[in-house]
C-alpha cells in the first residue's frame, strides 16, 4: 500500500507540475491591448506505471498521460485577455479529458501542459488530438500511435534471438529485428521501412557519444596496425614464450592485463584483446576464451573500482536518488553522500565479484564446460596456434589474413607494443583527471575528479596521442642486420642524401639504371623501422579490419532503439512496480529485470538510467527505511545491468571484446553465455535471495558464491584434454539424451584419447576416419563426399591433359614456325650472296 500510494503520489506531483510554470523566475511582462498568439508544437506521450516519457508506442489497456508542447508568439501577458487557457484531448475523435490552466498563476506562459490520462483498449492504428483555446484563439494538433499488446514487445528480441542462433549472421538478425520494430511502430511496411533508416539507424550514426565511440575504435584500431607493422605484436610474443608457455598461463596473463586495465571498459576490452591475441595464439588457447576473459573483466572491474570512467554516471545516479529520499523523509536511515552509498553498494554486487571469483578459478584448473570446453578441446586437439574456427572471418567467408605483417628482416622487439600500450594508459589516465578537474575548487579530492571526468574525450584524445607517439618513437628506431640502432644520426644524414641524390637523378638521363642502383645500395644501409609511408599505410589497414565490427555496433545501437520504442523496458518496468510484492524480494527482482532490459538493449548505462527513477525511492518507502534493501536494491540495478550487458549479443563490450580478440561475434556469445548464465543464477541463489531476507550476512553470501564457483570450476567442469576423452556433466547428459548422434562431439572424444595417450595433435583426416565409423548416415555422407572429390579429381586431370596436349599442340606449332622461319632465313641470305656474286 506504501508504494501504491508513492506511486499515486509521484503521478499527481508530475502532473501538476507539468500544468505550471516550467519556463523562468523572471518578472511577468505585460502587454495592453493585444490577443495571445500559441500552437500546439508538439505531442508526446508519458506511460503513467515508469513515468517513461516520450514513448513511441501503447500498448493495450495501460495509462498513459498527454503532454502537450506550447509554442507562444511572445511570452508576455495579455492584460485585457480573459488568461484562461482550456484544452481537449481526444483519442479518435472521442473527447477522452477537458480542464483548464489559469495563466495568472504563473511566472511565465507554460511551454508545456498535462492534457489528462487515457487508455487504448485495442490494437491498431490511434490518433491522439490536443486543443487549446484562449480567448477566441483556438489551435490544436494531433498525432498517430500504435497500439498492440504488452506481450508483443518481445518480438523484436525473439526475432534477433531467433535468427542470430540460426543463421549465425548476426548483421541479418539484428537488421530484421529493427525492421520488425520499426513496422510495429510505424503500423505499415513501407513507412517501417524508412523509418528503419531514417530515424534509428541514422540516430545511432548521428549520436555525438557514439561518434566519438567511433573515432575512438577506428583509432585503437590504427594504433594496432602500428604495433602489428612494427613487428610489436610478435615481439611480445617472442618475449613471453619464456614465461608463458601453455595455455592456462596465457590466460592468466589475459586476465592480469584486463585487472590492471581497470579504469575504462572500453580501453579494457581493446588494449587487452589486442595486445593479448598473438600470445594466446601461440599459446594454443582458443580465441573464444579469450574474447570471454577480456569482455568478463571489462565492465564487472570498470563498474566496481572507485576510479574508473564508470564511477561519475554511477555516482551522478544514485546521488540524485539519495537527494529525493532526503527531500521526502526526515533524518533517513542511508548516507547523504552519493559515494558513500557506492561504496557500500560494492559488497552487494554479487555478478561482478562472483565473476571474479570464476575467472580466477577457471584459470587454475584448466577446466571448462558447455560450447567452451569444445572451443578449447577443438584448438588443442589439432594443436591450431590460430585461435581454431572461432576466429574472425573476412565477408567471403575464409580465414581473416593481414595485410600488414613486418618485413621478414625487420627485428621483432617487444618494447615496440609495450611502450605504446603503456603511453595509452597514461595518456588516457591523465586525461580523465585533467577533465574532470575543477579549477575553482583547489580542494577538489581525486575521486571528485574521477567522477566529473569526460572518458569520451579522454578515450579520444588518448588514443590519437599514443599512435603520435608510437610513430616518433618508431621513427628514432633503425635497422640492420638483425639489429637495432637507436638515434643512428649518422644513417639519417646518409638517408637525407640518398634521397636527395635520388631525386636529383629523376631529372638526368639514366634515370632507370640509376634507381635500380640506388635501390641496390639502399639494402646494404641501415634503414628506419617505419616512415611516415608505412606508418600512414599501416594505420589505415589497422582501421580497414574493424569496419565489419563497426556495422555490427551500429546495428545494435539501433537494435536497442527499438527495444525501448516498443516498450520493452515498460513492460519489465511494471512488474517491478506492482506494490503486491514483497520488499524483501526488491533486491532480487531489481537485478533480474535490469538483467532482462540490459540483455534487449544490449547497454548498461541506459538500462541503470530506466531503473534507477523507477524503483530505488519507492523501495526505500517500502521497506520503511531499510538500509539494507536500500543498498541491495542499488547494488541489483548496478550489477544486473552489468550481467545483462555481459551476456547480450548486442552489446557494445560485447562486439568490441569479440573485434579486439578478432573471435566471431556469436562464436563469443554463444560459448560466454552458459557462463554468464551460471554466475547469474548462483548470484540470486546465494546473494541477493538471502541477503534482501535477511537470512545470513553479505560475508556469509561471498563465502558461498565462492563455494559454488569453485564447485563449477572444479567438478562439473572437465580438462580440455583427459584420459577417458570425457566432457563436462552438461555436454554428457546431451550426448546421452541425444543417443551420441552428435557425431561430431564423438568424433572429438575419441581423438581427444589418442592425443592424450599420444601427445601428438590431430589432422582433419584423422577426423574423417573417426567419422566413418560412426554410422551409415556418415558413411553415406563420406561416399558421396568421396565421390564428388573423385569426380572433380577425374574432371580435374582430364582438364589438365587438355591443357598438356594444347600446349604441346602449341611447341609443335612453334617449332614448325621457326624451322619455317629459318627455312626464309637461309632462303633470303642465298639470294642475297647470289645477288653480290653477280
Amino acid at each position: 500500500m506504501l508504494l501504491k500510494r508513492f506511486r499515486a503520489i509521484g503521478a499527481a506531483a508530475s502532473i501538476s507540475s507539468a500544468i505550471v510554470v516550467l519556463g523562468g523566475a523572471h518578472p511577468r511582462r505585460v502587454l495592453q491591448g493585444s490577443a495571445y498568439e500559441v500552437e500546439v508544437a508538439r505531442i508526446s506521450l508519458t506511460d503513467i506505471d515508469t513515468q517513461i516519457s516520450d514513448i513511441q508506442a501503447v500498448h493495450n489497456n495501460v495509462p498513459f498521460e498527454v503532454i502537450a508542447d506550447l509554442v507562444w508568439a511572445e511570452d508576455v501577458f495579455v492584460e485585457s485577455s480573459s488568461n484562461v487557457l482550456t484544452y481537449e484531448m481526444t483519442i479518435d475523435g472521442k473527447v477522452e479529458d477537458t480542464g483548464m490552466v489559469d495563466l495568472n498563476d504563473a511566472r511565465s506562459l507554460p511551454s508545456v501542459i498535462s492534457c489528462g490520462v487515457a487508455t487504448m483498449a485495442s490494437s491498431g492504428t490511434h490518433t491522439v488530438g490536443v486543443t487549446v483555446k484562449v480567448d477566441d484563439l483556438q489551435t490544436g494538433n494531433q498525432r498517430e500511435y500504435q497500439s498492440f499488446a504488452a506481450g508483443a514487445s518481445f518480438t523484436p528480441l525473439i526475432i534477433v534471438l531467433l535468427f542470430a542462433s540460426t543463421t549465425q549472421m548476426v548483421e541479418l538478425a539484428l537488421g530484421l529485428g529493427i525492421f520488425i520494430g520499426a513496422c510495429m511502430c510505424a503500423g505499415s511496411l513501407t513507412q517501417g521501412f524508412r523509418d528503419m533508416l531514417d530515424i534509428y539507424i541514422l540516430q545511432a550514426l548521428a549520436d555525438v557519444d557514439h561518434g566519438y565511440v567511433y573515432l575512438f575504435i577506428l583509432f585503437m584500431a590504427g594504433l594496432v596496425g602500428l604495433m602489428e607493422k612494427s613487428g610489436g605484436l610478435l615481439g611480445i610474443t617472442e618475449a613471453l614464450k619464456g614465461y608463458v608457455k601453455t595455455s592456462r598461463s596465457a590466460q592468466g596473463a589475459s586476465f592480469l592485463a584486463g585487472c590492471i586495465i581497470f579504469f575504462d571498459d572500453y580501453a579494457n576490452c581493446l588494449v587487452a584483446g589486442y595486445s593479448m591475441r598473438p600470445l594466446a595464439d601461440a599459446c594454443g588457447m582458443s580465441r573464444e576464451k579469450l574474447a570471454f576473459i577480456v569482455d568478463a573483466t571489462a565492465a564487472p572491474i570498470a563498474s566496481i573500482v572507485p576510479i574508473s570512467s564508470w564511477v561519475g554516471f554511477e555516482i551522478g545516479l544514485i546521488q540524485e536518488e539519495v537527494n529525493k529520499v532526503y527531500s521526502l523523509y526526515d533524518s533517513p536511515s542511508v548516507s547523504e553522500s552519493g559515494f558513500s552509498v557506492f561504496l557500500e553498494t560494492i559488497k552487494y554486487r554479487y555478478y561482478c565479484v562472483f565473476l571474479l571469483f570464476f575467472i580466477s578459478l577457471n584459470i587454475i584448473s584448466g577446466r571448462d564446460f558447455g560450447p567452451m570446453l569444445i572451443a578449447e578441446r577443438a584448438v588443442r586437439v589439432y594443436g591450431r596456434t590460430d585461435g581454431g574456427d572461432g576466429g574472425m572471418r573476412a565477408a567471403d567467408g575464409q580465414v581473416l589474413q593481414s595485410h600488414n605483417s613486418p618485413p621478414a628482416d625487420l627485428p621483432k622487439k617487444w618494447w615496440n607494443l609495450v611502450f605504446p600500450v603503456v603511453m595509452l594508459i597514461v595518456y588516457i589516465f591523465y586525461l580523465l583527471a585533467w577533465t574532470g578537474k575543477d579549477p575553482s575548487d583547489p580542494n577538489q579530492s581525486f575521486v571528485n575528479v574521477m567522477e566529473n571526468a569526460n572518458a569520451y574525450q579522454a578515450l579520444l584524445w588518448g588514443t590519437m596521442g599514443a599512435a603520435l607517439t608510437a610513430v616518433g618513437f618508431y621513427f628514432l628506431q633503425d635497422y640492420k642486420d638483425g639489429k637495432i640502432l637507436w638515434f643512428n644520426l649518422k644513417g639519417w644524414i646518409n638517408r637525407a642524401n640518398r634521397g636527395s641524390q635520388k631525386y636529383r637523378q629523376n631529372f638526368r638521363r639514366g634515370q632507370l639504371e640509376s634507381m635500380r642502383t640506388t635501390e641496390e645500395d639502399e639494402k646494404t644501409h641501415s634503414r628506419v623501422l617505419m616512415g611516415y609511408e608505412q606508418a600512414m599505410s599501416s594505420f589505415i589497414l589497422g582501421m580497414e579490419k574493424i569496419f565489419g565490427a563497426l556495422v555490427v555496433l551500429t546495428l545494435a545501437w539501433a537494435s536497442g532503439a527499438i527495444m525501448k520504442a516498443v516498450g520493452l523496458n515498460r513492460l519489465f518496468g511494471a512488474i517491478i512496480t506492482n506494490p503486491a510484492l514483497n520488499y524483501q524480494f526488491l533486491p532480487t527482482l531489481s537485478f533480474v529485470i535490469s538483467v532482462l532490459i540490459a540483455l534487449a538493449t544490449g547497454t548498461s548505462w541506459g538500462t541503470m538510467t530506466i531503473m534507477f527513477p523507477l524503483i530505488v525511492v519507492p523501495s526505500y518507502e517500502a521497506s520503511n527505511g531499510d538500509s539494507n534493501i536500500f543498498y541491495g536494491v542499488i547494488a541489483g540495478i548496478l550489477a544486473g545491468a552489468v550481467a545483462g550487458d555481459h551476456a547480450s549479443p548486442i552489446s557494445d563490450t560485447t562486439i568490441l571484446g569479440a573485434m579486439a580478440s578478432e573471435c566471431m561475434l556469436i562464436n563469443h556469445v554463444k560459448t560466454q553465455a552458459p557462463y554468464a548464465v551460471m554466475v547469474a543464477i548462483w548470484s540470486v541463489l546465494v546473494g541477493t535471495l538471502p541477503s534482501g531476507r535477511g537470512t545470513f550476512g553479505n560475508g556469509i553470501c561471498a563465502l558461498l558464491g565462492f563455494l559454488a564457483m569453485a564447485f563449477h570450476a572444479f567438478v562439473t567442469a572437465a580438462p580440455a584434454i583427459n584420459k577417458s576423452g570425457r566432457y563436462d556433466v552438461f555436454t554428457e547428459l546431451y550426448l546421452l539424451i541425444t543417443g551420441n548422434k552428435d557425431h561430431y562431439l564423438v568424433a572429438l572424444k575419441e581423438m581427444t584419447k589418442e592425443v592424450f595417450e599420444t601427445g601428438d595433435p590431430k589432422t582433419l583426416d584423422d577426423e574423417e576416419e573417426i567419422l566413418k565409423e560412426q554410422g551409415e548416415e556418415v558413411e553415406l555422407w563420406m561416399y558421396e563426399a568421396t565421390s564428388n572429390s573423385a569426380v572433380d579429381a577425374t574432371d580435374q586431370v582430364e582438364q589438365e591433359s587438355a591443357i598438356e596436349y594444347t600446349l604441346g599442340e602449341s611447341t609443335k606449332l612453334t617449332e614448325a614456325l621457326a624451322v619455317e622461319e629459318s627455312a626464309v632465313e637461309y632462303t633470303t641470305r642465298e639470294s642475297t650472296t647470289s645477288a653480290i656474286s653477280a
